[in-house]
Parts: structure tokens; sequence; C-alpha cells
């Protein structure tokens, strides 16, 4: 049945046009003016009958076409719907959660960079504080760059810091993209080297890496550098990811000591 709608709908003009002229050829060879007037109305009512059905055939199509388009958006509304409650539910969840942590509350002690390490077993820097009382061993040290390494030794006027440039150090990292974990270590050079990624795992040049917060000395989302170069070794079980790292150490001339102070909410 929409077949044949469909096709009087779309030739519409052309059958109307064929069937006056039917009915001119009919009125010019007829001699009976009755008949003439006959046929004139009943052209009219069929005509006008046709025109009814066929308005109201392409409405109901329309309107079906427009009813299942209405549908379809409610549908994909209604999973859209359902994707915000599970996010908010999460939300709930983890305020929740957030609940039975401690806040942690810190400060950050200047130091001025000296020189570096007078000990040879560590590759860091000398620093200088009027604040050398608030300083603890394995303190982490930053710049507004990112992060620089740890505090390792203190005297009574002094501090060595050993910077991730130390053959020793060890910082576990993640990923921003992907929140992989992994651990960072000295390249041996002048970089960093983002260390136990398998190599299933996708990384690309220009990932961010950024301090885990897995650890008791390194607090979480200080930004350790940008991957520059990435090599798969199928014989082996990591890749082999080049990092740069996001401090200059050449070029250091204070650094803040990073200080936390834990409360728990009632501030107790």
């Amino acid at each position: 049945m929409t077949p044949i709608i469909n096709f009087i709908s779309h030739y519409r003009q052309s059958l109307l046009v064929t069937f006056y002229v039917v009915l001119s050829f009919i009125f010019i060879t007829s001699g009976d003016n009755q008949v003439v007037e006959g046929m004139r109305s009943s052209s009219l009512t069929i005509f006008g009958t046709i025109q009814e059905q066929i308005d109201n055939a392409s409405s109901y199509f329309l309107l079906r076409k427009q009813n299942r388009d209405l549908r379809k958006e409610n549908t994909k509304l209604a999973y859209e719907n359902h994707q915000l409650q599970d996010a908010l539910l999460e939300n709930i969840r983890l305020k929740k959660l957030l609940q039975f942590e401690y806040k942690v509350n810190y400060e950050l002690i200047p130091a001025k960079v000296i020189g570096y390490s007078p000990q040879d077993l560590i590759t860091g820097l000398l620093l200088s504080t009027e604040e050398i009382d608030k300083i603890k061993k394995n303190a982490a040290v930053m710049t507004s760059e990112g992060l620089v390494g740890k505090i390792v030794k203190i005297s009574s006027n002094y501090a060595i810091c050993q910077i991730m440039l130390d053959p020793n150090s060890r910082v576990s990292a993640k990923v921003q993209r992907n929140r992989e974990l992994g651990m960072i270590k000295w390249d041996g050079a002048n970089g960093l080297l983002l260390d136990h990624i398998p190599n299933t795992v996708k990384i690309v040049v220009g990932d961010v890496i950024f301090s885990s917060g897995f650890s008791q000395i390194y607090p979480a989302n200080l930004k350790i550098g940008v991957v520059n170069s990435v090599e798969t070794d199928t014989n082996e079980l990591f890749k082999i990811i080049h990092v740069m790292p996001a401090v200059n150490f050449n070029k250091l001339e204070e650094v803040f000591i990073y200080n936390p102070i834990r409360e728990n909410e009632s501030g107790n």
C-alpha cells in the first residue's frame, strides 16, 4: 500500500493534468449540457476525495517518521541520563569514602641552592634554609615546574637533596592520560626512564608523567616530565620509555621543600 501512495504523491501533478485532459476531451465531445454538468460535479467530488486522501496519507507517514525520530532521541536522552545518574552515584560513593580519610595540609619551605652535593655517593644539591628545624628526611623537593627529588641528609645548617638524576633515585609515577603506573629512574644521561610499563600498554610521545602518590615520600600529582620517545622490544616484557624532566636541574637557584601537616576532619 505504501509504494502506491508514495507513487501517487510523487506524481500527483502529472496525474491531475492527465485527469483534466481526459475530462476536457469528454466535455468537448459531449453535447449534452446536463451530462457535462453532472460529470463536472462528479469529477470535482472525485478529485476532492482523492486529494484529501493523498494529503491524509502524506501527513500520516510524515507524522510516523517524526514519531520514530522522537523515540530515537528520547532513547538517547534516557541513556545519557542513566550515565549521569551512575556518575552521580559514583561521586556520592567517593565522597562517603573521603570522610574516612585524613585531610592533608602542607607548607612549602623555601630553600636556596648553594651548590652540588659534597658527597660523591649522591647526585644532588646542597640547600640552605632558615627553617632547617622544620625539614625532615625524605621530604619531597619541588619547584613550580615539577618534582626535583627528596631530602636525604640534614645537618645543623644545610640539607642535601637527592635529585631524580641520581642512579639510586626511584619515584612511583603514573601516566596522566591512562593512569598507568610505573617507576621513574635515571636513564644514565640527562633524562629519565619510565620503567615497568608492559609492551601491551599504549604510551605515546607527549604523555605527561606525574607522581602517583603511592609513596610516603612523594605526594601525588607532582609533574615529573613528558615522554619524548617510546621503544618496544619484543624480547622484553616492558617498554623503553624516555622522559624529559619537567625541571632543568642545571638552572636551579631556589627550591621548595614539602612539609605535610596531617590532621583529620575534626582538626584533632
